[in-house]
């Protein structure tokens, strides 16, 4: 059993390692060095999260912040163990998709800087730590979208990225600086307690309204998106996978934990949620059918997606706010499904995709379309992907997606909640349209003259395949699992 900041100690100072790695591995012209390295730490950290001790935590060894603690429960222990799997995938990936990229010590250390931001970010138990972490995760994210910036594509995006970003978290920090003007404390259970009493209030509504503003930029909400289109076609396939596969999902995480556990339950927040959720999710469907260019297909899939999860965040506490626990716990349970579900099978389709565009040499369908027939592992394991996305059951995909609509569906007599719920359903099938076209242009045509991807690009890839075919043939792992840590974080 470790505590949590010995897990932020190696990722630190692996990146170090790596940094340094780099000067030895050009003086003996092995390159890949430091991606040897950040790679085994990444998977050595995955496998020390699994004996990660619940409890709270003070993020400093020496001079501790009073403010600032880490805290270890279920839910934060899942998700920092998939979010160091995802990033583990990436980094093995990177080894031969960035073979012929100069600076790879750069790279590889911005990839565990990145990785040690979304872990803090994910285990802290207050806001000032929280920010502190994500910040590091931002400015990583920003410079690796940008890694190849002699390119205007890469460049513009970054510089995109980076004002869009900065601006939402300027918001974040603004209502941070609220809530502590407020409580006198930035601490989630102390917050907690010193706002219990304004449930309702006009305060307390502007500062819900600013987190939301704030985390939803960083979350590529609508409409607040316009960096993530722009980004997951400039950035390399590996970075990509992490954006979708992480970087989104961790605002969303904290909007659970704030709008859910902390700031007093409004029924209007509720509406809000569930309305942006499906304007993001309509936006992004809509939106992906009208691409040429696969990477920005599934970055629209992926505000879709996000959108599907607030819907799940916006049923839970319009269900809280009314007195409902056990509609609440069903809709949450749907949320972080469907965002492990995401996470796992988004990730694995930009890997898979990855291969493609490195054999091929373009993101046009048009230019890829075949793709499966020459290069027969990635195109089975990019129809797992599709197919998980889908959420066709019996597929893990589908559970998460059952259980937000379950949440959802609770006194339809509100005729605007009908409404939403036949808008999400609709969403949901638009959705498994489009990837099941995606898997026809991915067999169409003739086969292309590609060889199949190395084997550092399709080990991780079978690696997260593996991972969604148990989640699809025991569902009830899963489910069950979530379900308790989600009752335990809503007291019930």
């Amino acid at each position: 059993m470790i505590p949590p900041q010995d897990l932020l100690l190696i990722l630190f100072g692996s990146a170090i390692v790596t940094s340094l790695s780099d000067i030895f591995g050009k003086k003996l012209g092995v390159k890949l060095i430091p991606g040897y390295i950040a790679s085994l730490s990444l998977a050595v950290t995955l496998l020390f999260s699994i004996g990660l001790k619940p409890g709270k935590y003070s993020p400093q060894i020496a001079a501790p912040i009073p403010e600032a603690e880490l805290i270890v429960d279920g839910l934060s222990k899942l998700l920092v163990q998939l979010f160091l799997a995802v990033a583990a995938s990436a980094s093995v990936h990177s080894l031969s998709y960035m073979r012929e990229d100069d600076d790879l010590g750069a790279y590889f250390t911005l990839l565990l800087l990145l990785t040690a931001g979304v872990a803090g970010a994910v285990l802290s138990n207050d806001l000032f730590t929280f920010y502190c972490f994500w910040e590091l995760t931002s400015i990583s994210a920003y410079s690796l979208v940008g890694f190849r910036w002699w390119h205007w594509e890469p460049a513009e995006a970054s510089l995109k990225y980076l004002f869009i970003g900065t601006s939402g978290a300027l918001v974040t920090l603004y209502s941070v600086s609220l809530v502590y003007g407020l409580a006198g404390t930035t601490n989630f259970e102390e917050v907690k307690l010193s706002v219990a009493g304004l449930r309702g209030s006009m305060l307390m509504q502007v500062i819900s309204t600013f987190f939301l503003i704030g985390l939803g930029t960083s979350a590529a909400l609508v409409p607040f998106h316009s960096w993530l289109p722009d980004a997951h076609p400039a950035a390399p396939s590996p970075v990509s996978a992490l954006l979708s596969g992480v970087v989104v999902n961790v605002p969303l995480y904290l909007m659970m934990r704030l709008y859910l556990g902390i700031l007093p339950a409004n029924l209007n927040l509720g509406y809000a949620l569930i309305a942006m959720g499906l304007l993001s999710s309509i936006f992004g469907n809509l939106a992906a059918l009208r691409q040429l260019d696969v990477k920005r297909f599934l970055a629209y899939s992926t505000i879709a997606n996000v959108g599907y999860m607030l819907v799940g965040l916006g049923a839970a506490h319009r269900a809280l706010s009314v007195g409902s626990s056990y509609q609440a716990v069903e809709a949450v349970t749907g949320m972080l499904i469907h965002m492990v579900n995401h996470s796992l099978s988004k990730s694995l389709l930009f890997l898979c995709i990855g291969n493609a565009i490195h054999g091929i040499g373009s993101r046009l369908f048009e230019s890829l379309e075949g793709y499966g027939r020459g290069m027969r592992l990635t195109g089975v394991l990019s129809a797992i992907g599709l197919l998980n996305l889908a959420g066709i059951p019996p597929l893990a995909g589908y559970w998460g997606k059952m259980l937000i609509t379950v949440g959802l569906a609770f006194k339809l007599q509100d005729p605007v909640i009908t409404l939403a719920l036949l808008l999400l359903e609709a969403n949901f099938a638009l959705a498994a349209g489009a990837y099941a076209y995606f898997i026809f242009r991915e067999y169409k045509g003739l086969k292309p003259k590609v060889k199949e991807a190395p084997l550092y690009m399709i080990l991780p890839e079978l690696a997260l395949a593996l991972a969604c075919t148990i989640l699809s043939l025991n569902p009830a792992l899963i489910v069950e699992t979530v379900r308790s840590y989600v009752e335990a974080l809503l007291g019930r």
